[in-house]
């Protein structure tokens, strides 16, 4: 996949006095749960009654930059409905190649952000290879990155989305450090991070955790907001009570130097119904200068 890029002279015409390095960027995670035909219209999953609470959700929300994981290419409308024609997704191909399988995009908001660049690769020991899976996970897993303009601050920065294997605990490490891996990279650049995901891991508790904050030096949001919006809750519910807890499985994370405003976990029910078997997590930075 070949990487799109503005020229300089485009991503830098704004005349500075545009420029507002205050200005928090929104962030959004959210596990939207793909559409099974297995449901049926008295369950909490089915798609029919779930997607005009997405729709409803995104609406209501509209961050800079979302994260997404559990998508389908054609159960991504209710999102685009929601946004609005403002946004722009990029890492819209299937785990398995095409549209096969579960997708995990990026959407910014084209009147905060330009477009650099970006991409998408698979976790296993072939990341280039589409569908790859070399740790003992039956499915393919994969991360989206977009490198962005911010347009208020005038500067780059990347962000990247991911869903880590549910089961296996080798493929959850292995595919933690192939992250923080490729985030490094990106530190070298001097550019500020955004990881969000679904990492199938308890924060402060798992080896994905460990490697990525502990080891790599991510800040937690959630660890690290200057404000709590929300009781810590179990960003896992499945559909049921939402209780205050430690099982936290939903991440923001984000390199040295970004500042965190404040962190949510979402447990709004657009018209009492539950968006996902999952609560999106939100928080508000500001890059550092």
């Amino acid at each position: 996949m070949t990487p799109e890029q503005d020229t300089p002279d485009q991503r830098h015409e704004a005349p500075a006095e545009r420029h507002d390095a205050s200005r928090p960027v929104h962030v959004m995670s959210f596990n939207a749960l793909f559409q099974t035909d297995s449901t049926t219209p008295d369950e909490p999953a089915h798609w029919a009654h779930r997607a005009p609470a997405i729709r409803e959700l995104m609406a209501a929300v509209t961050p800079d930059l979302l994260g997404l994981q559990e998508m389908q290419t054609h159960t991504f409308g209710p999102i685009e409905e929601g946004l609005g024609r403002a946004y722009r997704a990029v890492g819209t191909m299937g785990v398995k190649g095409g549209s096969q399988g579960l997708i995990n995009p990026i959407l910014f908001n084209t009147e905060r952000f330009e477009l650099v660049a970006w991409d998408q690769f698979w976790l296993s020991d072939t990341p280039r290879v589409i569908g790859s899976t070399t740790w003992g996970n039956t499915g393919p897993r994969g991360a989206t990155w977009v490198r962005l303009l911010d347009r208020e601050s005038g500067r780059e920065l990347v962000h990247l989305n991911t869903h880590l294997d549910h089961v296996i605990t080798q493929a959850k490490a292995k595919g933690a450090q192939l992250i923080a891996d490729r985030l490094r990279q990106f530190a070298l650049w001097g550019l500020p991070t955004i990881t969000t995901g679904d990492f199938n891991s308890v924060a402060g508790d798992s080896p994905a955790y460990e490697i990525l904050v502990e080891r790599a030096g991510l800040q937690d949001s959630w660890v690290a907001a200057e404000q709590r919006l929300s009781p810590q809750l179990s960003t896992f519910p499945f559909f049921g009570e939402v209780e205050e807890s430690d099982f936290r499985i939903d991440w923001i994370l984000l390199s040295e130097g970004v500042r965190v405003l404040d962190a949510t976990i979402d447990a709004r029910r657009p018209g009492g119904v539950f968006p996902s078997d999952h609560l999106p997590v939100q928080a508000h930075v500001v890059l550092p200068q």
